[in-house]
């Protein structure tokens, strides 16, 4: 048999069968580009710093920080302690040492651009992260005053080329705005946890580093001297103290640790351990499908094959047909797979914060895996039937497909399929319910919006004109804004008098209409009012201050501050006039910090910030009037705007990454579930023409027949179910005890799936049953 004449004895099969084909092929595309994305991430998060030839010599020094809760840690490190600390062990043969500049906007060739961190680090940053420079000096960079380096994408962005040479960069600090010049462009490794956008040399270390690594000569036992390390005695932020390690690793799937360089990224592991899950139960239901809908179509091909052996085809070419019929479709899967791949790429990045790249996909720490699932689908599957079909004979394929081990395989199938699409629609629905508490927590935050920075502004000219815009519901000169509080430490004992750790505390100055704009509610309104009124140094607290620092059963309210802190640090010679409730500003996984506010009157010229809502309906014009107008009163200053509701959404980003991905794979799920239900019921049906003709010829209604056919897959979602919903409340339960603060588990997240997969499937099945029920009976006795 020629190789022409075998392929299109397999395109014309292909052809005869090509609603089972198609499912076959779109399932395979859709599972194998999910999973190969999914593991990919997965792989490159679980890799991370696997390029750095440094990476097992480097640690992040941890300690104890003044927080709310005792032994709280974080990697801050005092630059000016650094000596001292590392001076005692010389297993260690660099450090680095880093910190930070906040800036609230970049000015790059005439344009404006929102604010970036600029790292600032010692020279020795290049023995801990393998950085390449792409054009320009680097070293000259750090030896430089002035002289900063940008990303090979920050400058894509400023500039729309790497080949910068030596350009004016305007970084608008708090307080001034800093000309420097771009001195290199570099690129940062593939897996790297380090992403700075900006980087510079620090000019003063002692005073300006806020963390530290170190790194171990290649000889060193790295356990002995981490535990030789925590067990001495140094110079930390509480006094003489003990310092903790963390390898970058152990520092990148690290959550709780406060991390003093918001440009050293992190990741939750559940998030990938539950991606990858869902990519693989995506896997599962699309071999599913192929295993079904194939086995299915080639069983079909016996009288084909029969004829072909009776022409004289040799067994040798049947198998050889019947080998490249299964593996041609896998690969025409995979290749599919990979065009949809490079389109949903950058999608799947923004998505999820990732930054893969197809190159990556395609390299040796992904592609093995990927060709492996490949064979194991194509060649396993090929070799099975390309033995299996030449020696079944009718009687006996008849026999297989109407016994008891065709209706366990067809059982086994759907079941597991309703069992993946449960599970996943209930985990989405869960952490659903959990992102509606971080939004109900930030709904007071909704077109609230901050103006201006930390630098000095005349506020009044532009908030009487402001003002008088009709998009505006309210405005207010401002301190500090919800985000520009003060901290103070202040030490809390223990039950037996002795202190324990700090806790800080985050301190306002505004206005009592600041709580109106800002949506905090009073517990006793009108018990406020009346003190407001007659007290000299109104002070409010919320209900983590209270449970913090007033002892149990006590109320705070009329009695001074200084009761609860001696020292008197805390707005001295204040009275307490009342309670807020605690609101939620920042991560649902932390508790609410100790908060109070100092009730003052602020002549609006001394204000730095106006804090304005915008009427709903109304954003986008008055964004852009708001902007046209600080374009008149402020030509030399970018336009400083925080939206608040989307500040606050942003330290809750995985539950909102989390959800989508979950959401984007219970989809898909469905999908596949309904394009394996609709080729196995039709099948199904098909096959079981003559039994139904012969039941309508013996008086069956319609409805008896309809309920015949669904029956079975009735039965499959009650046991997908009840193996489901178990499994899924005891995974979510784990997921949902990282949170603080935490939405009890809704019975609709349980009842919605149920009803949704449920709905679907006897939809589908109906379609099928519905045609062969209302068929005429004659037609199919004939057949």
């Amino acid at each position: 048999m020629t190789h022409l004449l075998l392929f299109k004895l397999i395109f014309r099969s292909w052809r005869r069968n090509k609603l089972f084909a198609a499912i076959s092929l779109l399932s395979l595309t859709v599972g194998l580009a999910c999973t190969t994305l999914l593991a990919a991430f997965v792989v490159h998060e679980y890799r991370i710093e696997c390029g750095n030839p440094q990476a097992e010599q480097i640690l992040r020094l941890t300690q104890e920080v003044p927080g709310m809760t005792a032994g709280k840690r974080g990697n801050f490190v005092y630059g000016a302690d650094v000596e001292r600390i590392v001076s005692p062990f010389p297993e260690i043969a660099q450090t680095l040492r880093m910190g930070e500049t906040r800036t609230i906007g970049i000015r790059a060739a005439q344009q404006d651009f929102p604010g970036e961190r600029m790292v600032t680090a010692d020279s020795t940053l290049f023995a801990f992260f393998p950085i390449k420079t792409i054009s320009g000096d680097l070293a000259r960079t750090f030896a430089t005053p002035d002289a900063i380096a940008l990303s090979e994408e920050a400058a894509m962005t400023y500039f729309g080329t790497t080949q910068i040479g030596s350009r004016p960069l305007e970084l608008v600090m708090a307080d001034t705005v800093r000309t420097m010049n771009v001195t290199a462009v570099y690129r940062l490794p593939a897996q790297s946890m380090f992403r700075p956008a900006l980087l510079a040399g620090l000019a003063n270390p002692v005073q300006e580093a806020s963390s530290c690594m170190v790194r171990l000569h290649p000889s060193t036992d790295l356990e002995a001297f981490r535990k030789r390390f925590a067990d001495t005695e140094l110079p930390t932020l509480l006094g003489p103290g003990h310092y903790g390690t963390q390898t970058l690793r152990e520092s990148y799937f690290d959550l709780a640790t406060e991390d003093s360089l918001q440009s050293v990224e992190h990741r939750q592991q559940v998030f990938l351990a539950i991606g990858l899950l869902s990519a693989l139960l995506v896997l599962a239901i699309a071999c599913f499908n192929y295993v079904n809908l194939s086995f299915s179509r080639l069983l079909a091909q016996v009288k084909m094959i029969r004829t072909e052996t009776l022409m004289g085809a040799p067994a040798a070419s049947i198998r050889h047909q019947l080998f490249l019929d299964t593996f041609l479709l896998v690969l025409i899967a995979f290749a599919m797979a990979v065009l949809l791949l490079s389109d949903v790429l950058p999608v799947f990045n923004a998505w999820v914060g990732a930054h893969l790249t197809m190159g990556f996909i395609f390299s040796s720490q992904v592609f093995p895996l990927v060709a492996l699932v490949v064979c194991l689908l194509s060649v396993v599957p090929a070799l099975y039937m390309s033995r299996k079909l030449p020696g079944l004979t009718e009687s006996r394929y008849h026999r297989f497909f109407t016994g008891r081990k065709k209706r366990w395989l067809v059982s086994l199938l759907v079941g597991v399929q309703l069992f993946i699409s449960l599970v996943l629609l209930m985990a989405f629905f869960l952490v659903r319910t959990q992102l509606d508490t971080v939004e109900e927590g930030g709904r007071a935050y909704q077109g609230v919006l901050e103006l201006g920075d930390d630098r000095p502004l005349p506020i009044l000219p532009f908030y009487n004109e402001a003002k008088t815009l009709p998009g505006i519901a309210e405005m207010l000169p401002v301190n500090s804004g919800l985000y520009g509080y003060w901290s103070v430490g202040v030490p809390v004992k223990s039950a037996s008098g002795k202190e324990s750790s700090v806790v800080m505390v985050n301190q306002y100055q505004e206005t009592a209409a600041f709580l109106k704009l800002y949506g905090w509610r009073l517990l006793e309104p009108a018990r406020t009012a009346a003190l407001l009124a007659r007290t000299a140094f109104p002070v409010l607290v919320n209900e983590s201050f209270v449970r913090t620092f007033v002892p149990a059963g006590e109320n705070p309210v009329g009695q001074a501050m200084k009761r609860y802190n001696p020292d008197e640090s805390m707005a001295k010679g204040g009275f307490i006039v009342g309670v807020v409730a605690d609101t939620k500003k920042r991560s649902l996984a932390a508790p609410v910090e100790p908060m109070f506010l100092l009730v003052q009157a602020l002549p609006a010229a001394d204000c730095c910030y106006l804090s304005l809502k915008i009427k709903p309906g109304k954003e986008k014009e008055t964004r852009t009037a708001l902007q046209t107008l600080w374009a008149k009163h402020y030509p030399d200053r970018p336009f400083a705007v925080t939206d608040l509701y989307a500040k606050y959404l942003s330290f809750n980003k995985d539950i909102t990454r989390f959800s989508e991905l979950l959401f984007v794979y219970s989809l898909i799920t469905l999908f596949l579930t309904g394009f394996g239900l609709f080729g196995i019921a039709r099948y199904a049906t098909d096959q079981r023409k003559r039994e139904i003709g012969i039941r309508k010829v013996n008086g069956a209604s319609t409805k008896q027949i309809l309920l015949l056919l669904n029956r079975p897959f009735v039965g499959y979602i009650i046991v997908a179910y009840l193996l489901a919903a178990p499994l899924t409340w005891w995974l979510m339960q784990r997921w949902l005890q990282s949170f603080a603060y935490r939405a009890e588990m809704d019975a609709a997240a349980f009842v919605l799936p149920l009803l949704i997969t449920a709905g679907m499937t006897l939809l589908t099945v109906t379609l099928h049953s519905w045609r062969a029920a209302t068929a005429n009976p004659i037609e199919a006795l004939e057949a």
